[in-house]
């Protein structure tokens, strides 16, 4: 499975949101986000129309407007995100998107099944990470970083 720079930088984009709008209340810009994030700010503008036709992400207008998550970051799951973006395939005999009446061989390929399950498994895995418990593991190691930094340092001082 690749996944295309479109998904990547939805997943980045938005836990970028999640991590700096201070618990969803204070709207990040697009400008902002594509500087930290390093995305061209067009194609972050494409992503986040599409984003937020999927329900994900809200406007606010005006001066300090930006985007806020339409819905905690507990309830955003990454396999969610990624496929309101673009197809989440591993190959395309089993996409939906590019083969509408199904594989023609589907009756006698013998990797067809597996194939559909591997597809399955990888979904079922990205649906069960949250934008929260992305951001949660990110702050748990860097607190354990911060504290190896201060033993090393006090250890150096002893």
């Amino acid at each position: 499975m690749r996944l295309s720079s479109r998904g990547q930088y939805a997943v980045r984009a938005i836990i970028d949101i999640a991590y700096n709008s201070k618990n969803n209340t204070m709207p990040i810009s697009l400008k902002d986000i594509a500087k930290r994030e390093y995305i061209s700010l067009t194609y972050l503008e494409q992503i986040f129309f599409t984003l937020k036709k999927a329900g994900i992400v809200k406007s606010i207008r005006g001066p300090g407007g930006g985007y806020l998550l339409n819905q905690k970051s507990s309830e955003i799951f990454i396999g969610n995100l990624i496929a309101s973006v673009e197809p989440i395939e591993i190959i395309s005999c089993i996409s939906k998107e590019n083969n509408k009446k199904g594989c023609e061989r589907q009756s006698t390929c013998l990797a067809f099944d597996m194939w559909n399950s591997i597809s399955s498994k990888i979904i079922e895995f990205l649906n069960s990470i949250s934008i929260a418990d992305v951001i949660s593991e990110y702050n748990i190691k860097n607190n354990n970083r911060l504290n190896d930094g201060i033993k090393n340092c006090r250890q150096d001082k002893i």
